[in-house]
């Protein structure tokens, strides 16, 4: 597995996937559409699909264009072979359990021959992790979705690669990651009281002070070809 070592999720991708000027990528699960953003100031033409979010006109962004559908990874309202990328960066765990196997074959449709569908995942794992946990412990849906990569997506494609990259996360106190915590409380199933427990800020606390501010959260990537 190559290692790219601390980067963003956008460098990740790039130095997975290679220039992405004049690309057509799919963003799954792009909730507010950051990545789709970032991508198209790189030249991509992004379509991001995302259950929650209400769609948006195409809009311009450096020298791509971006714009957001509402829509589930299982049902997506593209056409056949529609798209050179398709990408999950941390949103493949978010995908119920029962359309899974729905969301690799849309994934699979939608590609162009020669497309690549690239998926980066937390692991259960690092300093990040122990603290969300307490509150917000994802171990079982981000096993489910490995399994649905191993069961649906690998059998689909004739290549995959494997890398890891570490999400670097920095919070200059507590008061900070909980704020941050509960702006995601819409996409998650979680409280603030949770986010909030005593429990929670004293392992903050300790990890804070284990790993001197540095919260990071390793991620694995897969890139099917």
């Amino acid at each position: 597995m190559n290692d790219l070592g601390k980067m963003s999720h956008l460098d990740a991708l790039l130095a997975s996937i290679g220039p992405v000027a004049g690309l057509a990528i799919a963003d799954i699960g792009c909730g507010e559409g950051a990545l789709a953003r970032a991508l198209a100031a790189q030249g991509a033409i992004v379509t991001g699909f995302d259950p929650f979010m209400a769609p948006t006109e195409r809009a311009a962004a450096g020298t791509g264009s971006w714009r957001i559908e509402r829509a589930p990874a299982d049902a997506l309202p593209a056409a056949d072979a529609s798209f050179d990328l398709v990408a999950f960066v941390f949103s493949l765990h978010h995908v119920p359990g029962d359309s899974l196997a729905g969301a690799m074959a849309e994934a699979r449709r939608v590609l162009r021959p020669g497309g690549r569908l690239y998926v980066a995942e937390p692991l259960a794992e690092g300093p990040h992790q122990r603290i969300v946990e307490l509150f917000h412990d994802e171990t079982r849906v981000r096993a489910a979705a490995r399994a649905a990569l191993d069961r649906h997506a690998a059998p689909r494609f004739a290549r995959r690669d494997t890398a890891s990259y570490v999400d670097v996360r920095r919070y200059p106190d507590f008061d900070n990651f909980a704020a941050r915590m509960i702006a995601n409380m819409r996409f998650n199933g979680y409280t603030e009281a949770a986010v909030l427990a005593p429990a929670v800020r004293a392992r903050f606390a300790e990890t804070d002070a284990a790993h001197r501010g540095e919260f990071d959260q390793p991620v694995r990537i897969d890139l099917y070809r």
